[in-house]
């Protein structure tokens, strides 16, 4: 899915969020007054600040959209990791606060008892904050979103929160004392422990953790399902804003032409996108060879300016050789090959002793294994 797609369901949903938490903490507030409810009242004013959220999410949401620039070339992903990061903050701060007004409500009970109408009210803000909640966890789980899901598990804290609110007014409106302020500091640590799982989970990506290992294996297959791939080695992957970063090396047939390879690695990477809408980046690095070897490919074989060097040399007493076009190399383990292309005209009979010189002045170097003719127009 692309940035600007997820950045306007996010805007959408966090709007729709918004809009909900102004109409509940006007009902709450007034409500928690009229009715003589301070758990109430605090509920109203906990939900007014939830907007202050809401506010964070859509300025990460916005910035995280914006396309990669020269400074940002891998994109600004991280932008939501570290707001997912503030708002798993501020949920255990929010968790630390009920538990805390809990142990106070023990320590100072409340004398005036509020009226049961309010108990109607605080059963609204609990339907209203739960379905927050799963509305916006099916829109973070659709587009990928660890910014989403984390405000989505912030609405269901308020919903926990207010939950207390029920049990702590009919507590109080029965007459049995320090129930509300015993399910406050439950609830209360359930918050600060989903807060806590929101920051670690920021907190893997920001050091680039990878993905689920089942995910992982998954994609592994759908790579090595591909006819022409030999092995998959160096198969890397990360996190960022909740999608997906993979990094591989494929093994192909050495005999591929490098635009038939480039072919293939564009070819994975479109299915993997397809088949797994999580990751978002595929990067595939094409090897001839398995990379245990290439240690002793770059001490044991020259690069090309050596190779054409050694092969004037050779070749100085051989008039064909001005009539090369062309010169291939394969960089094969231990011995190179090479492909001399040579023009149509000088396939014939007239030419093949010059030919058979060319090939065996080329094959008497000690780091080459194998020497093959072409001819092209």
């Amino acid at each position: 899915m692309k940035a600007k797609q997820r950045h306007r369901i996010t805007q959408r949903v966090t709007l729709v969020g918004a809009a909900v938490n102004c109409l509940l903490a006007a009902l709450q507030i007034s409500c928690g007054l009229l009715g003589k409810s301070q758990a109430l009242l605090a509920d109203g004013l906990h939900t007014l600040s939830d907007l202050s959220t809401d506010f964070i999410v859509l300025y990460a949401a916005k910035r995280a959209a914006k396309e990669a620039d020269e400074d940002h070339p891998y994109g600004h992903g991280r932008i939501e990791t570290l707001a997912s990061l503030l708002l798993g903050g501020i949920l255990a701060a929010v968790g630390i606060g009920i538990a805390v007004r809990g142990l106070d409500s023990i320590v100072n009970p409340q004398l005036d008892n509020p009226e049961a109408i309010t108990i109607a009210f605080a059963f609204v803000a609990i339907v209203a904050k739960e379905g927050l909640y799963r509305y916006t966890l099916r829109a973070a789980r659709a587009v990928h979103s660890n910014l989403l899901e984390s405000n989505a598990w912030h609405h269901r804290s308020d919903a926990l929160s207010s939950i207390v609110v029920v049990i702590g007014i009919s507590a109080q409106v029965l007459g049995v004392p320090h129930m509300d302020a015993l399910a406050a500091i439950i609830v209360g640590a359930m918050i600060i422990l989903m807060g806590f799982r929101l920051c670690r989970k920021a907190l893997y990506e920001l050091i680039d953790t990878g993905l689920d290992f089942t995910l992982v294996d998954a994609v592994h297959a759908a790579m090595q399902a591909d006819a022409s791939v030999v092995s998959i080695h160096n198969l890397r992957t990360r996190s960022m804003g909740g999608q997906g970063y993979i990094d591989a090396h494929l093994v192909v047939d050495s005999d591929l032409t490098v635009s038939e390879a480039h072919y293939i690695a564009h070819k994975i990477e479109a299915r993997v996108k397809k088949q797994f809408p999580k990751i978002i980046d595929v990067q595939i690095h094409i090897d001839p060879l398995d990379d245990a070897i290439k240690d002793s490919v770059l001490a044991t074989l020259p690069e090309r300016d050596v190779i054409e060097a050694d092969l004037r040399q050779a070749w100085e007493e051989i008039p064909e050789a001005s009539r090369v076009d062309r010169i291939k190399l394969h960089y094969l383990d231990k011995l190179l090959e090479i492909d001399l292309i040579l023009p149509v005209s000088m396939c014939g009979p007239a030419q093949e002793i010059g030919i058979g010189k060319l090939r065996a002045s080329a094959a008497s170097l000690d780091y080459v294994g194998k020497v093959n003719i072409f001819y092209a127009d």
